[in-house]
């Protein structure tokens, strides 16, 4: 069998697989069924195929970032049921008032989301917000998924310091060969801050300037029957202040614990000898698994009076966690499942064989083309991150820290094509919509702008050397 044969039953079952998933077919059944279809067409055994490579990606997966994802659903719903997410939500609103609706929207999707909470709870949290907000200022109700989105899988969602798993899978697999981490959750936070705020200028300006053009020629606000939200967040929910306290917990655990415990680590290994406590120190902050779990015991300390159930909260959030994470091990075992045949390592070959001087440009297309054909950031950064990093890292020299921060961006950008779960969820479950009236400024502003971001930072790292190292 030719390369083009192959190529086609490789691009034949993703495309597959996105149809069923726009359709809303389950991940669950379409990611096995579609690896099943295409290791069959090329030729290999497929029952070894999906108990072996299947199966051990997305195990794998699950393994490594169960807690992560658990922990952040767990978050999320003690923001859920607290009210503290619609309280912030508001807060933004409030703030900004009705003439800047859209702004609004992004501001507080971008407020949860680098807060540490989960993108599924962001977009029902902000949805009420959204539609209150765009029905004052009578604005086309088609451009709230666009909205969300942007202020959720874009600048927030891969910049450094962000506790979403997009930005701490790398940690996990760039280590040395004594499994010490090469780099962590604020890697290239220089470059992340310029291209940060790029994004977010560009994007706002784009989404505004569209919004503006469909007012123009006639578009305004549909009601809908189910639009009775209130203004106002629920008078039980918590203080703004106390609504972000939890979030900001979470952050400085993140990006300032590690420090702090560093400094504590040298100061008793110089003054006192405690060898083990000196290891836990300057070990245990780097997994941000500690810094989630940090923020929920903050909620829950805050949130007492808002009578939330707290073993409900957990119980709900493990199990949301686990859907979660299992369907991102799914679309991980497609990728694993294929990622032996010809078709894919013909892929791989051309995009780590780009003519580009900059292996940074060559490491950046492939994330970006993996993590399109797995239909995730974070699972397209599971199954690119063990080919790239020998390849990248080892073999090229390629600073960990940089490479880091480019990939997390560039993973951000092909995975937001039709079939993105979380697109698909907003897009259709949260929002109401079809992918034909909202997708277009959606894919302007999470799929344009972040590969655009990407080649940003790309031309920092190479402007600026000494960033590489931050």
């Amino acid at each position: 069998m030719n390369n083009a044969y192959h190529l086609l039953v490789l691009f034949g079952s993703l495309a597959l697989l996105m149809s069923l998933v726009v359709r809303g077919k389950s991940i669950f059944v379409v990611a096995p069924l579609c690896a099943l279809i295409a290791v069959t067409l090329s030729g290999e055994n497929p029952l070894a195929k999906m108990n072996g490579a299947y199966m051990t990606g997305f195990a794998e997966y699950l393994r490594q970032f169960y807690l992560i994802f658990a922990l952040g659903a767990v978050f999320g719903k003690l923001m859920e049921d607290s009210g503290a997410a619609i309280t912030v939500a508001h807060g933004v609103g409030r703030l900004l008032g009705k003439q800047r609706a859209c702004l609004a929207v992004v501001l507080a999707c971008a407020l949860l989301t680098y807060g540490g909470v989960s993108l599924f709870v962001v977009g029902f949290s902000v949805y009420p917000l959204a539609v209150h907000l765009f029905r004052a200022a009578n604005l086309p109700r088609r451009f709230i998924p666009a909205s969300i989105a942007f202020g959720s899988i874009t600048f927030t969602m891969t910049s450094a310091g962000s506790p979403e798993v997009q930005n701490l899978i790398p940690i996990k697999y760039l280590i040395d060969v004594e499994g010490n981490p090469l780099t962590d959750a604020r890697a290239g936070w220089p470059v992340s801050l310029i291209v940060a705020s790029f994004m977010f200028g560009i994007g706002q300006w784009y989404l505004e300037r569209v919004i503006r053009r469909a007012v123009a020629s006639g578009e305004h606000f549909e009601a809908r029957d189910h639009d009775h939200v209130s203004a106002h967040a629920d008078a039980r929910g918590p203080s703004f202040q106390a609504a972000v306290t939890p979030l900001v917990v979470t952050l400085l655990a993140l990006n300032l614990l590690p420090w702090l415990c560093h400094r504590s680590a040298e100061w008793f290994v110089s003054a006192t000898d405690f060898p083990m406590l000196y290891s836990a120190l300057s070990k245990l902050p780097e997994d941000a698994t500690l810094a989630i779990f940090l923020g929920v015991v903050a909620g829950v300390l805050v949130m007492r009076r808002q009578r939330i159930d707290v073993w409900n909260c957990f119980g709900e959030g493990f199990v949301n966690g686990f859907l979660a994470v299992g369907s991102t091990s799914a679309v991980v075992g497609f990728g694993s499942a294929v990622k032996d045949l010809p078709a894919f390592r013909i892929v791989v070959d051309w995009v780590t064989h780009l003519p580009f001087d900059n292996p940074l440009i060559s490491a950046a297309i492939a994330v970006a083309v993996i993590a399109g054909i797995a239909g995730s950031a974070s699972g397209g950064q599971g199954i690119a991150i063990p080919i790239l990093k020998p390849i990248f890292v080892d073999e090229l020299g390629i600073a960990p820290r940089a490479f880091h921060r480019v990939i997390s961006i560039a993973s951000g950008s092909l995975d937001s094509l039709p079939a993105n779960g979380y697109l698909v969820m907003l897009i259709r479950n949260i929002c109401g919509e079809t992918h034909a009236r909202s997708y277009g400024p959606i894919f302007v502003t999470t799929v344009v702008l972040p590969a655009v971001g990407t080649a940003l930072a790309i031309a920092l790292f190479k402007w600026f050397p000494s960033w590489t190292t931050m």
